[in-house]
């Protein structure tokens, strides 16, 4: 009887996978690749990139420049009250692109953006760090150009030294509230998200006493808002001491921790249900 050979069938190969850590440098590139992609998709979306860029410089203009210009010859903290002025005017700046970055979020949550990416090779957190980017982005570029207007006609008293110090400290301000901006994203519908936006943004503007007098029964509340704070870090390590009324230490603190709060809220509520 003649034997028959047969074959085995060979066993399918199975890819091997490096799952070892990305080197330091093509980690970092990863990350400032989708934050510039993000911010090109913000600077192409009129309805976010112009407000936000020239609103605080068009609204400094007027009632800082035009309708305030010689309110230091009637204050009574003198001339030097068109820097209070202006450095309420740069954390408007800069709160706007921070808290309205939660729209942007809400938009990719519905459309399945975020599900997407996370099928795709992107560095854990590289979308939370890009919005945190972009709106520090479009913060220095709205900043920039109040300090520019600023400068141009002549109404500061501080040196340049300490305008480029407020500008430094501003813009790393926005994290806190970009934080604020990602836990509303992360919470609420694409068509919710600008009302609760300007539900925070709205009433911090008015009562945080940034540039208008506050009646005395609510100057002792300004506390609660992170613009007053930002407003007094920014202040104190610029030397502007004539307007200091808290420690800025306790600024900075307070500040880091809504960052720390609402940035870890937004981030396990996206962890958990996208």
């Amino acid at each position: 009887m003649t034997g028959v050979t047969m074959s085995v069938p060979e066993a399918p190969r199975v890819a091997v996978i490096d799952r070892s850590p990305l080197p330091l440098g093509r980690l970092l590139r990863a990350y400032l690749l989708e934050a510039k992609m993000e911010t090109k998709a913000a600077l192409r979306t009129p309805g976010f990139a112009l407000p936000f860029i020239a609103v605080p410089v068009a609204i400094y203009l007027f009632f800082g420049v035009v309708i305030n210009g010689n309110v230091g010859d009637s204050s009574e903290y003198g001339p030097a009250v068109v820097d209070y002025l202006f450095s309420g005017f740069c954390v408007f700046a800069v709160m706007m692109p921070g808290i309205f970055s939660g729209v942007i979020l809400a938009t990719d949550r519905e459309g399945n953006v975020l599900r997407l990416k996370r099928a795709l090779p992107l560095p854990p957190g590289a979308t939370i760090v890009a919005k945190v980017l972009m709106s520090m982005g479009i913060a220095a570029i709205a900043l920039t150009l109040v300090v520019a207007v600023a400068l141009y006609v002549g109404k500061l008293t501080m040196s340049i030294e300490q305008v480029a110090t407020i500008w430094m400290v501003l813009v790393v301000g926005t994290i806190p509230f970009a934080a604020i901006g990602l836990l509303i994203g992360a919470l609420v519908s694409s068509s919710a998200a600008p009302a609760w936006g300007n539900m925070i943004f709205l009433p911090m503007m008015w009562l945080s006493g940034l540039f208008i007098p506050l009646p005395a029964f609510l100057r002792s509340w300004v506390v609660i808002w992170p613009a007053f704070h930002l407003n007094q870090l920014a202040l104190g390590l610029a030397g502007v001491k004539q307007f200091i009324f808290i420690p800025t230490g306790l600024a900075a603190a307070v500040l880091l921790g809504v960052t720390v709060l609402c940035g870890g809220l937004a981030i396990r509520r996206l962890a958990r249900v996208g």
